[in-house]
């Protein structure tokens, strides 16, 4: 089992990811037509009901690029639905120049980071590329977790996963109420790689779970619990304070590692331009998802398998009513399709 939150043996240097944005950015995309379908997905890990879900479409001379809103809300994704003929400029730009438009027009993260998806998967449609051409790279298996969502008995939930597939890795919701015991319970089976506190917990709470697990990645404590030992600062991880790149140097602490999420920082350019900063100064990156279970997710994989292959990536596939989630090794893209995104 690799070590979180560091590359993997064997593998080389990832492509710049500055350098990927400047390519990106620099594609001509042509839009004649925007739409957007809102269909709601039942999910069975989702909690309250189906998943809210919209799918916004961006053509022109028989290409289509798909991008996926990930809001939370029914009226949400219909507000999107009113709006999006509005805010999509027509006819013919650069890329980078559509994405300043739109971040003009339309305030929600996830209403922009749909829009960037599907105007990047169109235009790589467009050009018949893909990122890892651009990036000059060949995407790699990807590693994942499971993730699960503060569990009422987390034994029995890890043992529950492990035994459809013993290969799993876990990334695990923590209540920062559980005691030691628990935690010894947690690190037997050795599959347990992220403990995510979700912005919560005492400074005691964060070292009990990093002493009992040393080798995983604490994610999220508290950010006015700090300062932390230097052993947990090692495995230090942060994920909702990350709205922006900029947002990278106002943490607390210097992370060991920090999970990146499209969707949150209003697109793929934004995500690439805090990847770059983190690349700079040797901090470890992996993706992050937000409930994707369309083409968002399989978005999230493409850029993990160029960018952190080998990282605790929090993007396994989600089992949806009438399909059984894929629990292989590792996921598998495929390098030669063009577009962004598509089935694994």
């Amino acid at each position: 089992m690799p070590e979180p939150g560091a590359t993997g043996a064997g593998s080389t240097a990832r492509p710049s990811a500055g350098g990927l944005r400047r390519e990106l950015a620099s594609l001509p995309v042509r839009i004649d037509r925007a739409a957007v379908e809102i269909a709601p997905i039942v999910v069975a890990t989702y909690p309250g009901g189906p998943r809210p879900s919209s799918i916004v479409t961006l053509s022109s001379g028989g290409y289509r690029g798909r991008g996926e809103n990930v809001s939370w809300t029914d009226e949400a994704h219909r507000r999107f639905g009113e709006v999006v003929a509005q805010a999509v400029p027509c006819g013919e730009l650069r890329l980078g120049e559509l994405v300043r438009l739109v971040a003009g027009r339309l305030s929600s993260p996830y209403d922009r980071a749909a829009l960037e998806a599907a105007a990047i998967d169109l235009a790589l449609r467009q050009q018949g590329t893909n990122l890892f051409r651009l990036a000059g790279a060949t995407p790699r298996p990807v590693r994942y977790v499971v993730s699960l969502a503060r569990p009422a008995d987390p034994r029995a939930a890890i043992a529950s996963e492990l035994a459809c597939a013993a290969h799993l890795e876990i990334k695990l919701d923590v209540d920062p109420a559980w005691s030691a015991e628990t935690y010894t319970e947690l690190a037997e089976p050795g599959r347990v790689v992220v403990l995510d506190f979700k912005l919560a917990g005492a400074r005691e709470d964060h070292e009990r779970a990093h002493r009992a697990l040393p080798q995983a990645l604490i994610e999220d404590p508290l950010p006015s619990a700090g300062p932390w030992s230097r052993t947990l600062r090692e495995r230090l991880s942060f994920d909702g304070p990350l709205r922006t790149a900029a947002d990278l140097a106002q943490l607390p602490a210097r992370p060991a590692a920090v999970n990146i999420k499209p969707a949150r920082m209003g697109g793929v350019l934004e995500a690439l331009a805090c990847i770059d900063g983190c690349t700079a100064q040797g901090i470890a990156v992996y993706m992050g998802g937000m409930f994707e279970a369309d083409v968002g997710r399989t978005q999230l994989c493409e850029l993990a398998a160029l960018l952190c292959p080998d990282e605790t990536n929090d993007i396994a596939p989600l089992e949806r009513v009438g399909r059984a989630a894929l629990r292989p090794e590792r996921l598998e893209v495929d390098g030669a399709r063009a577009g962004f995104g598509g089935e694994w």
